[in-house]
């Protein structure tokens, strides 16, 4: 399992709050959803079938968090309680325990988006895709990449599996206390969903995340 779009990366596979420390510890930086949507789309222009595997049929854990209360979802690309998770820190549900006033502060600096107002749980088609409020917030509101992801994936996915709905947002139960899970970008076989209804301390899952230098995150914006 390897890439030739990024140089000096590394793969950290197990429990995320085990893995992610060792990960910022070696000097990497974690991918974000934007980034596995930006190499997703290289890897299909590439016509690599090596890259097309590497990117496509696999899952990739990110840095992006949700933050979710009652049924007040925030997502936070980058968020740096996932960033300083270990085995030290508080869970609370298998979720990172998170304080009125760490999502005060988050709900100040991020728009809240209301469980209720947004189709969660199922596949999409490709027009609910490049609408969702949650699609954009992990594209970094980058409407441009979000409308090429998602005709690069749903085309992906008619001509491998056939599939007409993709793309759709999982997400964990509603929480009486503020707590924090992680989006996952999964692959081409499960519809490309984006899911945060992981537990980040599960026994029977292996988060996967990969780490990269710095520089990498400089020739992706070229």
């Amino acid at each position: 399992m390897k890439t030739n779009l990024i140089q000096d990366y590394k793969i950290f596979e197990g429990r995320y709050h085990k893995q992610m420390p060792l990960l910022i510890q070696e000097g990497f930086q974690p991918l974000t959803s934007k980034d596995v949507m930006e190499y997703r789309i290289k890897a299909i222009q590439s016509k690599n079938k090596n890259e097309i595997d590497f990117w496509l049929n696999r899952y990739f854990d990110t840095a992006d968090g949700l933050a979710y209360y009652d049924d007040s979802l925030i997502v936070v690309p980058n968020l740096q309680e996932l960033l300083n998770i270990n085995q030290d820190s508080k869970l609370r549900n298998r979720s990172l325990a998170l304080s009125p006033e760490q999502y005060n502060q988050l709900s100040k600096e991020h728009e809240i988006i209301k469980r209720d107002k947004i189709i969660s749980g199922e596949p999409l088609i490709k027009e609910q895709a490049k609408q969702h409020p949650i699609w954009l917030k992990l594209a970094q509101e980058d409407k441009s990449l979000l409308n090429e992801y998602a005709d690069a994936i749903f085309a992906e996915e008619k001509e491998v599996y056939y599939f007409d709905k993709n793309m759709g947002i999982y997400l964990p139960n509603d929480q009486d206390k503020p707590s924090i899970r992680a989006w996952c970008l999964k692959g081409l076989h499960s519809g490309s969903y984006a899911d945060a209804s992981h537990a980040l301390n599960s026994d029977y899952l292996d988060y996967r995340l990969l780490g990269m230098c710095p520089q990498n995150l400089e020739k992706l914006v070229k």
